[in-house]
C-alpha cells in the first residue's frame, strides 16, 4: 500500500514542472533557444523531449483504462529523446512548446489527483519486469530533473556568453 504522504509528494513533484516551465519563460527567449551545443541537444529539443514523454504517459494512462493492466511499456517508447532537425527546430517556437507542456502538465495533475492510492499500484510490464504507475511517474519526474539541469546550464552558458561579448565590446580600442 502506498502511503498518502508518498502519492502528495509526486504530484507536488509532477506540478512543480509547471512552475519551473512558467519562470523558464521569462528568460528562454532572450537566449539562442534553437542552437545546438556541440554532442547536445538544444534547450528547445529538451523541452520537446519533455512534452513528449509527458504526452506518452497520458497516452498510457488512458491505455491503462481500456486494456488494464496487459500494456507492454516498450511499445511506447516513453523516454526516448527527440532530435529534430533544423527545419523542424525553425518551424517551432519555445513560447508555443511551452504553453504545450503547461497545459498537459495541468491535465495530468487534475487527473492524478482523481485518483486512489490504489491506482498507482497497477502494474504494466516493461520487458518482462512489473513496472507500477507509481513508478513510471517518477521515472518521468526524474527524467524531467535532468533535462532542466541541462536547460538551466545552457541558459546560464548563454548568458555568461552575452555577458563576456559586452564587455569585450566595452572595452577601449588602443
Amino acid at each position: 500500500m502506498i502511503n498518502q504522504q508518498k502519492l502528495d509528494d509526486l504530484i507536488s513533484d509532477i506540478e512543480y514542472l509547471k512552475y519551473e516551465i512558467q519562470s523558464l519563460s521569462k528568460v528562454i527567449s532572450f537566449v539562442p533557444y534553437s542552437r545546438k551545443p556541440l554532442g547536445g541537444e538544444s534547450i528547445i529539443e529538451n523541452l520537446v523531449s519533455i512534452n513528449s514523454a509527458q504526452s506518452k504517459i497520458v497516452t498510457v494512462l488512458e491505455a491503462l483504462k481500456k486494456q488494464g493492466e496487459e500494456i507492454q511499456l516498450n511499445d511506447f517508447s516513453i523516454f526516448e529523446r527527440v532530435e529534430l532537425s533544423e527545419e523542424e527546430i525553425e518551424n517551432l517556437t519555445v513560447s508555443t512548446v511551452l504553453k504545450d507542456i503547461e497545459s498537459l502538465r495541468t491535465d495530468l495533475v487534475n487527473f492524478l489527483r482523481e485518483k486512489p492510492s490504489s491506482y498507482f499500484e497497477i502494474e504494466m510490464t516493461e520487458e518482462s519486469k512489473p513496472v507500477s504507475v507509481l513508478d513510471i511517474l517518477w521515472a518521468m519526474v526524474t527524467e524531467e530533473r535532468k533535462s532542466l539541469k541541462e536547460i538551466a546550464h545552457l541558459v546560464l552558458t548563454y548568458q555568461s556568453d552575452k555577458q563576456f561579448q559586452r564587455e569585450i565590446a566595452a572595452r577601449p580600442k588602443h
